[in-house]
């Protein structure tokens, strides 16, 4: 697909972003934060082929200036359900994690679209910044209607099967949904496609402890390390969950039961997280969603496992109002974690740069520098982009955000970045300008 060049003002805009026909460029800014390093001030990034060419403080006549702004590399959301993504509001109760599911599963049985929504979801993702996501999709059809020229994805197809007798039949429709996609071709050339628009990269996803059964979840991470594919799970998420695994009562017990697919036989009782956890180290790379409840020993396998990435979701968390997130923790002991939205199910919007401010503002003990990294190259590197994305370096993929700035504020660089004023503005997407 070719990118179609045409001059809107001072931007070079592209449509259908085939990197390796992006124009040359240079454009000058306030601030250019790296991503590996501290923002450098008064700085020109050099654009060539789609990739970036260099990043420096030198007089480059050519340059445009892009005034009063700060350039990021593009935010990694990694982890969201795009098919929610025409709600207006999260859906209620949140007091209540099984009532909150049921609601879910009435949404999506009464929606008109399954793909209208991604669509949405993704432009919306793209506008907020975002140049690559990791979404859960619970139809086949949805791959195909990304659009092209946004965020690059990696599409994590959910089973759901917590039965015995349901495991041959989702195995086959997991097995159906690598085989139609890239990532054999990926995996065989050691990572994802170089030009990261419209880029998309298959993986699977077995919901979660409470409803994929030990054959079907462990039937899958074979398939995923067989494949070389990515897989997604979400663990530790509620004390609810803990409880099922624990001792096979409480709320979800319930709710499972109402849904006629619980049997006390599922799971064995005594279970917890780590269970599911250690499968997963023969893959080679693993999204552990949420971890909210995770234990000290938890911590320490994914921490000795970096092939292993918690996906904290920080709004989300506290809209469900979870107890303290151990993600300081996690950094501290030098695991893998990256930042995700979750959906708009239970999130207002899907910026990731809002997730930022978000942890900035409720945490400004935390280097700023560390939180940018999780919003950026953590994520990049816990889908397989780090070679492509995720900082701003020479050699890498163009993609990246511009974010007005205020004419006045904190003087540091950091503070104007994540200050509430401060908007993504423009988004490119190897090379090519996003049309606004």
């Amino acid at each position: 697909m070719k990118c179609l060049q045409r001059k809107t003002e001072s931007w070079t805009t592209c449509s259908g972003a085939h990197a390796s026909e992006a124009p040359r460029q240079a454009f000058k800014a306030r601030w250019i934060f790296p991503g590996d390093g501290p923002p450098i001030e008064n700085a020109t990034i050099e654009l060539a082929d789609g990739r970036i060419g260099d990043v420096h403080t030198r007089h480059n006549p050519r340059a445009i200036d892009l005034g009063n702004t700060a350039v990021i590399p593009g935010l990694v959301n990694a982890h969201t359900h795009l098919e929610f993504s025409g709600l207006e509001a999260p859906l209620e109760p949140a007091a209540s994690f099984a009532e909150w599911l049921q609601s879910v599963v009435a949404h999506r049985r009464t929606r008109p679209s399954a793909i209208e929504p991604v669509v949405r979801g993704a432009a919306e993702s793209g506008a907020a910044g975002t140049t690559l996501l990791a979404d859960i999709v619970t139809d086949d059809a949805v791959p195909p209607a990304y659009p092209p020229g946004g965020p690059a994805v990696v599409a994590f197809r959910e089973l759901i099967g917590l039965l015995p007798g349901q495991a041959g039949e989702r195995l086959e429709t997991a097995r159906q949904f690598l085989e139609a996609g890239e990532v054999p071709a990926a995996a065989a050339t050691g990572g994802p496609p170089v030009a990261t628009g419209c880029a998309v990269v298959r993986g699977l996803s077995p919901h979660s402890p409470y409803s994929v059964g030990p054959d079907l979840y462990h039937g899958l991470v074979e398939l995923a390390r067989g494949r070389r594919a990515p897989l997604a799970v979400h663990l530790a998420e509620t004390r609810a969950e803990l409880e099922l695994l624990r001792e096979g009562t409480g709320e979800l017990v319930e709710m499972l039961a109402g849904f006629g697919v619980w049997s006390d036989a599922a799971i064995p009782r005594g279970s917890r997280p780590l269970d599911y956890l250690r499968p997963l180290a023969a893959l080679e790379r693993a999204l552990v969603v949420h971890g909210n409840y995770l234990d000290a020993a938890e911590i320490d396998f994914v921490a000795g496992h970096p092939q292993l990435t918690v996906v904290y979701c920080p709004r989300t968390h506290a809209y469900f109002g979870h107890r303290e997130h151990p993600w300081r923790e996690l950094l501290a002991r030098g695991a893998s974690i990256a930042l995700g939205t979750d959906s708009r199910a239970s999130n207002p919007d899907l910026s990731v740069f809002d997730e930022l401010r978000f942890l900035h503002d409720r945490h400004p003990e935390v280097d700023p520098q560390v939180l940018l990294r999780l919003g950026t190259l953590a994520g990049a590197q816990a889908l397989g982009f780090a070679d492509v994305s995720g900082r701003l370096a020479p050699g890498k993929s163009a993609d990246l955000a511009v974010v007005a700035l205020l004419d006045f504020g904190p003087a540091d660089a950091f503070g104007l970045l994540f200050h509430p004023r401060s908007r993504v503005v423009r988004v490119m997407q190897g090379g090519c300008w996003r049309p606004s």
